[in-house]
């Protein structure tokens, strides 16, 4: 019985004008896809760092506007 096998090939010499070109393309493909990662992410962090400071800013000012309940506490709820 003859057994089957799989046999890759071996590496071969690839020319200077293939590898340049393979590499173009590499360029052409994956670098514009790479810088809107780059952008995304940036964009990402500043929108979210903006509104970090935007909800402590807020939470702040609202802690300072509503002052103390009758007995004298601040921040404090009573349940009932």
């Amino acid at each position: 019985m003859e057994m089957r096998q799989f046999q890759f090939e071996s590496m071969r010499a690839v020319s200077m004008p293939t590898k340049i070109a393979m590499i173009v393309f590499g360029l052409i493909l994956f670098l514009p896809i790479f810088a809107l990662l780059v952008l995304a992410g940036t964009v990402a962090a500043v929108v979210f760092g903006v509104l970090l400071i935007f909800g402590t800013v807020s939470r702040k000012i609202r802690s300072f506007t509503l002052g103390k309940d009758k007995q004298g506490r601040k921040n404090v709820r009573v349940k009932r």
